[in-house]
């Protein structure tokens, strides 16, 4: 199937002008040997997926979706202008799509598509997509607006030796959970739609700029083991804020995790939704936020779990770590779970060195029995001196 879109370039030349892209459709429908992405008989039309013309526009987009779990096994690197993972495929009237998985073990795939060449979970309201990289598996992503969890549930889970790199100058936008509730409610979709995005780093991602929950989605951003994400911009979970479905969830797992980035905008409105960072302790502690500027954290909530770790009276863990004079803004609420429920906790705001920290403070009867012995020791100094 092809598709033709009319773009205006009246924006960027002094005149009018329009220009047509078409793109094939390419589906997934397993005639060959059912699960391997480079057997051409696989797709419909059959061919073995790859970009004709990389420089430019105007190649076969890809969608996997019908349930197919669709597998890639090899070292071959392997060039497409667009992928759709859990999509409405062939395209029709309609946002409703059904399931795909790509499971990549090994080898580079790239998508040289610009815009939201691409997406998983593009389609709603069945349409949910998984991408699976493990072993030493590359995801290169060459354009604007990647998507995960556009309109359904999307997952893009990153293994331990795996990556995804952004190489568009200035890098890739991401956005995890898009469009929700607030979005197309009405008609085929009285409900609206069902942007739910998870970008689970074990390995390394790196990119230009996050959204999380963008357009009333839910957009989870998850790092743990020695998972790295590395931005060259922003981290913004405060898009669209206004929005009555949204979320936004920043969950750091462990003390060897890595996010970095140069802003975290992440301001709420008091009655607005609130975005939440959550830390995940384990023997070592916690893994810090590190930002190269500023954070802004007004009205988000926090929690720190303390299950697999005690932390020492008077010691403290660095939550955030961002420029000195950089922190605008404190959470709404806080919570510690785990541990000793009679341990109590303060959360410091460093401004002069741009640090959140989670500090344990001695309990009242700890305080208690130090005032005893300190007044002991007095009394016992005086009598020493009569």
């Amino acid at each position: 199937m092809k598709k033709c879109v009319t773009l205006s370039l009246g924006l960027l030349l002094a005149f009018s002008a329009t220009s047509q892209r078409c793109w094939a459709q390419v589906k997934f429908d397993g005639g060959g040997d059912g699960v391997s992405f480079l057997d051409g008989a696989n797709w419909s039309p059959d061919g073995v997926p790859n970009d004709p013309d990389p420089l430019n526009s105007g190649g076969p987009r890809y969608a996997i979706n019908d349930n197919a779990v669709v597998s890639y096994a090899t070292s071959a690197i392997t060039f497409v202008e667009g992928l759709a993972v859990g999509a409405d495929a062939p395209i029709a009237s309609g946002d409703f799509g059904t399931p795909g998985t790509l499971n990549m073990s090994a080898g580079k795939l790239v998508v040289t598509g610009g815009g939201d060449s691409f997406q998983v979970a593009r389609a709603c309201c069945g349409g949910t997509g998984v991408i699976n990289l493990t072993g030493d598996a590359v995801l290169e992503i060459q354009g604007s607006d990647p998507g995960v969890g556009t309109r359904d549930r999307g997952e893009l889970n990153i293994g331990p030796n795996a990556s995804v790199i952004s190489t568009r100058p200035g890098g890739g936008y991401w956005r995890i959970g898009n469009y929700g509730p607030a979005i197309d409610a009405s008609g085929s979709t009285p409900n609206g739609l069902e942007g739910n995005g998870l970008l689970n780093v074990e390995g390394s991602f790196s990119a230009h700029v996050i959204f999380l929950g963008a357009t009333d989605g839910d957009g989870e951003l998850r790092v743990s083991g020695n998972g790295s994400v590395i931005l060259t911009d922003n981290l913004v979970p405060n898009i669209n804020t206004d929005q009555p479905n949204r979320s936004a969830l920043v969950h750091m797992i462990g003390s060897t995790a890595t996010l970095n980035a140069v802003n975290l905008e992440s301001a709420n409105g008091l009655s607005q939704v609130h975005n939440e960072f959550e830390f995940s302790a384990d023997l070592g502690g916690v893994s810090e936020i590190k930002l190269s500027n500023a954070m802004n954290i007004t009205n988000n909530d926090l929690t720190v779990n303390l299950n697999n770790f005690v932390l020492g009276i008077g010691a403290t863990e660095r939550l955030f770590d961002a420029a000195p004079n950089q922190i605008y803004g404190s959470f709404a609420s806080w919570a510690v779970n785990g541990g000793d429920p009679a341990f109590q906790y303060q959360l410091l705001y460093d401004l002069a060195a741009g640090d959140v920290l989670l500090q344990r403070i001695p309990e009242p009867s700890t305080l208690a029995l130090l005032g005893i012995a300190a007044i002991g020791a007095v009394y016992g100094q005086r009598r020493a001196l009569r």
